[in-house]
């Protein structure tokens, strides 16, 4: 006579079914959207087959863009192409020389097309050809409590001395459903009007914490200038551009032209 514990064919069924989807689930969270965001510039273009080893690659780009620039690589990449008229009208009402809403307008477009579980955004004008230290930093996270969190590189991330809530916007990563979360909250900011002097990084800053939803408290935080650098930490990594072989990134306050030396910028969190 068996001794076995009765196990029903549906329990049998689910199990299996369980067994099987495993994998599936797992393959999935190493999956990444790579996003290239901004006017189409030659540095990104020619880093693309080197993204395209990482995942899908987004381009968004404008619709005054040179889009024949993309002939080599537009059946393995997504494009979305903005109106740049259109969103125009909106930028205005951030009155600064270069709206930010641009940047936030196409990153949240591309991420409305991503399928990755993992999102990072580039700069056109930027080239990052080797992004496994960063993807080390993201598991990392994702395999902890802190799976929320943001990495960005440490180009012009300040210290709290000198800007609160003042993170990198050259490259930014975390998991594609945060990333969405933050830009369109950073989008309706803009088109809005409801920036309140904040600078494109402070702004991404603030966003990052304020969509972020307490599962303990049941609401969502609050960016708090008496307690910035304890929400910095809780949630922003940072990844050094010293540890991104080959990396090219650039600024208006260069003229564009490509650099690769770090600054005196925040290196790492805790110096924060």
């Amino acid at each position: 006579m068996s001794h076995e514990p009765y196990i029903s064919s549906f329990d049998r069924w689910k199990l299996k079914f369980y067994k099987n989807l495993l994998p599936k689930i797992e393959a999935y969270e190493n999956t990444v959207s790579i996003i290239i965001q901004g006017p189409l510039n030659q540095r990104s273009i020619n880093t693309i087959p080197e993204y395209l080893k990482c995942g899908e690659v987004i381009v968004s780009c404008w619709d005054n863009d040179d889009l024949s620039l993309l002939n080599k690589h537009k059946q393995n990449i997504k494009i979305v192409v903005n109106s740049y008229r259109d969103i125009m009208s909106k930028a205005r009402r951030t009155h600064l020389k270069h709206p930010i809403i641009l940047q936030n307008y196409t990153t949240y477009n591309a991420l409305k097309q991503a399928e990755g579980y993992f999102a990072i955004k580039t700069r056109s004008d930027e080239s990052y050809p080797v992004l496994d230290p960063l993807l080390n930093i993201l598991k990392k996270n994702r395999d902890s409590k802190e799976w929320y969190k943001i990495v960005t590189s440490n180009i012009y991330f300040r210290y709290d001395s000198q800007f609160k809530f003042h993170p990198s916007d050259h490259l930014i990563a975390g998991a594609r459903t945060r990333m969405k979360q933050i830009f369109e909250e950073s989008y309706f900011r803009c088109a809005t009007g409801r920036i309140n002097g904040l600078g494109p990084e402070q702004l991404i800053g603030h966003s990052t914490i304020s969509t972020y939803f307490d599962s303990i408290l049941k609401c969502r935080e609050k960016p708090d200038p008496n307690r910035s650098k304890q929400q910095m930490k809780k949630h922003f990594d940072i990844i050094r551009i010293r540890d991104l072989p080959n990396r090219i990134w650039t600024s208006s306050y260069r003229k564009y032209d490509p650099l690769r030396s770090e600054e005196d910028w925040c290196h790492h969190i805790n110096d924060i």
